[in-house]
Parts: structure tokens; C-alpha cells; sequence
């Protein structure tokens, strides 16, 4: 049982960078620290600002390897050319048999030596409550170790991830799943993860750095030397294919031909691979074919996300494959832009089309092009859905609201364990 002491949550998160990071900060940092004591392991130490910044908000930090040595990161599982054979002949439940079969190899080889490490650390922190913050299939080892050390754990789901029987079989020593949308907890059942124990947990954003008194409305449009006149229409996120690059520069081609004064930025950067630098390439290929190239800026990686929102006509989630949420959708709506999403995964539980943002289907440049003319020349359109936005995320994405929920999933797991340190 619970008793006036401080509960110590220990977080374990495979993954240093990120949305998952950030969601993980929001609700570090909005805990009672007089209720809650909490550590961060990661499984290779974190570059300093992430330290600084989870130190700020008043954890400990710690790691399973040094950073930078490189271990830690167990392979994905491959999707080899016999497994694409299977389901062909034998269909997806087949090939989930195989892909168990693969996984079972692959944690003898790779993860075993996680669970053992992580074990470790969880015997000598001795917390109240175990928080995996990444999903089942990443956590299993970790969720493996919990159970072996007896202490009650809950587990983010923040993925639209394939899982094998392996991870769902030892999912079941979990306390509850914290899934970040409908589209996620609907998945996770359809696997066997525990219905009764899969409660949606929407991720919050934090209204203080998105919406500062102290952001220029123009910091973006003077930078780039564009004026009020200009529709600044921002696609945030990381440049990997999936993301939808590729279909937002063909909407504005369309739209800029429509309508000049539309500019677009991309916002973020990609991953070091070969395959990424040729999709990157592709994309400015694609800006060159289109004559865009004094409409479209590539910005790389920026710390001011807040400032180019805010500065933006429209925040644009164009992603070509569900989002499991959609953290930039609720990020745009307290910047104060309108946001534009593609219509699945996690988006839908945020945006009622046409009423607090626009939703357009996958794929679909030309009904991306039509949203955007829509906000350029609709002028009260613009301003009933920021209206319309504002409202939804202070009402339900806050991170106060955010933490009293999992505080309370925290005192159900560890009441309904028993558990005392």
C-alpha cells in the first residue's frame, strides 16, 4: 500500500530522442515532488541538454551504458525475403508464429543482456512503481525484469507497432497500458494485450513554451524575409519518408499556382542513412522540378519550434502512415496556427474536421492543396478554428490533466499490488 512517503517511479526509456522524450518531460516535470520521487534510466546516457532538462524538472538521471558506446540498441527484427514468403502462402497469422520465432533468437542474442542490466539497476534503486515509456515490444526485456523483481509496473504504448506472442505473454504481468490514442489501444487489443488494462492516456503539451507572450508573431517571416503578406504553411517533424514531405511540396506547387504568396517550410531533419539521404535528395530534386525554390526552405534541426508555429498561418501533420498520435497536432493548436492532418491513426481523436482544424485524407496532395486555399482565402475560417483549437487543448491535452490521470493509474497499480519498497 501507498503510505506518506514519497512513491518513487522509476522510468525506463530505450530512447533519448524524440516525442516520447518529450512526453516523458511534460510529465516528470508536472509531478507533486512531494508525492512523487522520480529516476530516468535510459539505456545510453542522454547528450547533456537532455540530462540538464530532465534535471530541471527534477529527476535523477542515469543510464545502462556510457554514452556514445554504442550498446544498448538491439536490432529490429528484419523482415527477410522467407518471412515475406510465409504470409504470401500461409497469411499474417502465420507469419506472426515466424516472427515470434525470430524474436525468441533475437533476445537470447541481443537482449538478454538488457534484462539482466536493467534487473540490476531496478534491485539497486529499489523503486515503488516501474514506468516503461516506450511500448511492449521494445520493453519487454525490461517489463521481464520488473516481474522478476516483483515490483508493479505500467507501460506506454506510444507505437502502431506489430507484436509478437513472446512480448504479449509477458505483458500480462503488466499493471496497465497507457496508449497515447484510440488507434493504438484498438491495436494492442486486437494483439492480446489486456483490454481491461488499456486505458487511453492522450499526450499533453506544455501551454507555457507553446504559447509565450514572449514569441514574435513575425521571428520566422523576418528571418526568411517574408512579410505579412506571405501564407506560411510549416510541415514539423522528422524528414523520413513516412512523414509526408514529399506530398505537402506538391500541394504547394499547387497551391502557390494558385495562390503566389504561399511559401512552405520543413521543419526538422532526417536520419544518417543512406536510404534517408536519398529520400532528402529526392525532395529537393522534387522542389527543383516544381520551380519552388524560393517557396520552399528546408530548415534542419531548430530549438524554436514554438517561435515558427506561432509565426505560421498553418501547422501541417502530413504523414503518408498513421500516427500513432500526432504530438505536432496538439503543439500547433496551442502555438495558435491552425493545424491540417491527414485523416488516421491518433488525429482523428483530436481534430473534428472542419470544426477545430481540417483533416485530408492519406496520400492525397490535391485535397492537402485545397486546405491550405481554404485558409488562405477564407479569413473567418482561419479564426473559428484557432478559436475552436485553443479550447480543446486547454480543456483536454494540459499537462495537469495529463498527470492527474496517470497519478491516478500509478495509485490503483501500486494499491492493487501490494507492493512496498
Amino acid at each position: 500500500m501507498m503510505t506518506s512517503k514519497r512513491t518513487h517511479i522509476l522510468y525506463i526509456a530505450e530512447f533519448s530522442t524524440g516525442g516520447s522524450v518529450e512526453s516523458l518531460l511534460c510529465l516528470v516535470g508536472g509531478l507533486d515532488k512531494e508525492a512523487f520521487k522520480t529516476t530516468v534510466l535510459f539505456y545510453s546516457m542522454p547528450d547533456e541538454r537532455t540530462c540538464r532538462r530532465f534535471e530541471q524538472a527534477g529527476a535523477t538521471i542515469c543510464s545502462l551504458y556510457p554514452r556514445g558506446s554504442g550498446k544498448g540498441h538491439p536490432r529490429g527484427l528484419r523482415k527477410l525475403s522467407l518471412q515475406a514468403r510465409i504470409k504470401g502462402v500461409f497469411g499474417s497469422r502465420i507469419e506472426r508464429y515466424y516472427e515470434t520465432f525470430k524474436y525468441g533468437l533475437d533476445f537470447v542474442r541481443f537482449r538478454k543482456p538488457i534484462y539482466k542490466a536493467i534487473r540490476q539497476k531496478i534491485e539497486l534503486i529499489q523503486p515503488d512503481l516501474v514506468h516503461f515509456n516506450n511500448g511492449v515490444g521494445t520493453d519487454t526485456p525490461g517489463i521481464l525484469a520488473a516481474r522478476k523483481c516483483k515490483v508493479p509496473a505500467v507501460c506506454h504504448i506510444r507505437t502502431l507497432a506489430r507484436l509478437t506472442h513472446i512480448s504479449v505473454a509477458v505483458s500480462r504481468s503488466v499493471g496497465a497500458f497507457l496508449c497515447i490514442s484510440n488507434a493504438v489501444r484498438d491495436m494492442a487489443i486486437d494483439q492480446g494485450v489486456n483490454a481491461a488494462r488499456s486505458i487511453v492516456v492522450p499526450n499533453a503539451v506544455d501551454l507555457i513554451r507553446f504559447n509565450s507572450t514572449d514569441v514574435s508573431a513575425n521571428s520566422i517571416r523576418d528571418e526568411m524575409g517574408w512579410d505579412s503578406g506571405h501564407k506560411i504553411f510549416a510541415l514539423v517533424g522528422r524528414v523520413v519518408s513516412w512523414k509526408g514531405q514529399d506530398y505537402f511540396i506538391r500541394a504547394l506547387a499547387e497551391a502557390h499556382s494558385s495562390i503566389p504568396s504561399v511559401r512552405g517550410l520543413i521543419v526538422g531533419e532526417g536520419e544518417n542513412t543512406d536510404k534517408n539521404d536519398e529520400y532528402i535528395e529526392g525532395l529537393r530534386s522534387l522542389v527543383a522540378e516544381f520551380g519552388l525554390d524560393d517557396v520552399v526552405v528546408f530548415t534542419g534541426h531548430r530549438n524554436d519550434i514554438p517561435d515558427i508555429m506561432t509565426s505560421s498561418d498553418a501547422v501541417i501533420c502530413g504523414s503518408s502512415l498513421p500516427e500513432p498520435f500526432g504530438r505536432v497536432i496538439i503543439e500547433g493548436m496551442a502555438a495558435g496556427a491552425v493545424v491540417i492532418a491527414t485523416n488516421a491513426g491518433g488525429a482523428p481523436d483530436i481534430i473534428e474536421n472542419d470544426v477545430n482544424g481540417l483533416l485530408v485524407p492519406v496520400k492525397d496532395s490535391h485535397a492537402l492543396a485545397g486546405a491550405m486555399l481554404r485558409l488562405c482565402e477564407e479569413p473567418q475560417l482561419q479564426e473559428r478554428l484557432l478559436s475552436a483549437a485553443t479550447d480543446v487543448v486547454r480543456d483536454k491535452y494540459t499537462v495537469h490533466k495529463h498527470v492527474d490521470q496517470i497519478c491516478d493509474i500509478y495509485r490503483s497499480v501500486v494499491s492493487e499490488s501490494g507492493h512496498t519498497s
